[in-house]
């Protein structure tokens, strides 16, 4: 275990895609309250916004720059390219990146930090706990099929969420405790009606995209992309009702909620938020003034936990 700097929690933040800007309204209360930060270990989307707050990025800042992205910026994170191995490369998640992050090294910032991956050769967890802040980042948001996988010390990575979904172990095992653990990602059984609320709202941006962004894109992608669009009405067993997206979403799901109960049984956390993001989709970032109000709200419905756990360890 790792000799952190000061007294304070350790964050667990969990990945989720969009969702995952509950992250930020949680770290507001622990800012509002002032319950230190010892140290953070995030997967995907918990590894960027944990490595935001642990470079010192005023919490702040880090509200503004979500709240700036509409759907048409978003998008433009993920333009795609079609290399062999993924929709797309990171062109435009490392421009969006690079001013916060590209020239710190994990080891030097002022919070100790850790980024989850995991070694698509082996399936084995990587802990990122050293070299460059932007390529921790990079290589634990390595959605599968989304963003292509991440070369680093001679392995492949992919996302951390393949194997710890909400890192609270590893923070533990890392840092000790108290540990809080934030869970972004929705049960499996997420209600029919917002499903099929999320399929015509994919619907609606998906011609914003062909239109707007992408009007150049070739005839055969975008029809593929028209196959790819969600098709979110339940019952699963329907075949007609399955697309590309509800299959290989469900399927995450149900992978993440195996992994995640066999490691808390194990090894869990002092406390674990989960914050109401069912009806954020995950690559709705334009909704991050909701997400970020669904983190608030569960810290506050948790705040005299959290203060004794705070308490407890000082």
């Amino acid at each position: 275990m790792d000799k952190v700097r000061d007294q304070g929690l350790v964050l667990a933040l969990g990945g989720g895609g969009a969702r995952g800007l509950a992250h930020i309204g949680v770290i507001e209360v622990l800012v509002r309250e002032k319950i230190p930060v010892r140290a953070i270990v995030g997967t995907s989307i918990g590894a960027e916004i944990g490595a935001f707050f642990a470079a010192g990025t005023p919490i702040k800042e880090i509200r503004e720059l979500a709240c700036r992205m509409d759907w048409i910026s978003t998008m433009r994170l993920f333009t795609p390219d079609f290399s062999e191995l993924g929709v797309s490369t990171d062109k435009g998640i490392r421009e969006y990146l690079t001013p916060y992050m590209a020239d710190k090294k994990i080891e030097n910032l002022p919070t100790p930090f850790a980024a989850i991956a995991t070694d698509l050769s082996t399936g084995a967890q990587v802990v990122i706990r050293k070299g460059n802040l932007l390529d921790a980042v990079r290589a634990s948001i390595s959605y599968p099929g989304l963003l292509t996988p991440f070369q680093k010390d001679g392995r492949t990575l992919i996302d951390g969420g393949m194997v710890n979904p909400v890192p609270f172990d590893s923070a533990r095992t890392l840092f000790g405790g108290p540990v809080l653990a934030v869970q972004v990602h929705p049960k499996v059984e997420m209600h029919a009606a917002h499903r099929e609320k999320e399929a015509l709202e994919w619907d609606k941006r998906l011609k914003e995209l062909l239109v707007d962004v992408w009007p150049n894109m070739p005839q055969h992608l975008s029809e593929w992309f028209q196959g790819f669009k969600r098709k979110h009405h339940f019952p699963l067993h329907k075949e007609s009702n399955l697309g590309v997206s509800s299959v290989m979403n469900q399927s995450q799901l149900i992978v993440q909620d195996t992994i995640m109960r066999l490691r808390l049984r194990i090894l869990p956390p002092d406390l674990l938020l989960k914050p109401d993001i069912s009806e954020i989709g995950s690559l709705e970032f334009y909704r991050a003034e909701d997400a970020i109000i669904a983190g608030k709200v569960a810290a506050e419905a948790q705040l005299e936990t959290i203060l004794q756990l705070h308490s407890t360890f000082i």
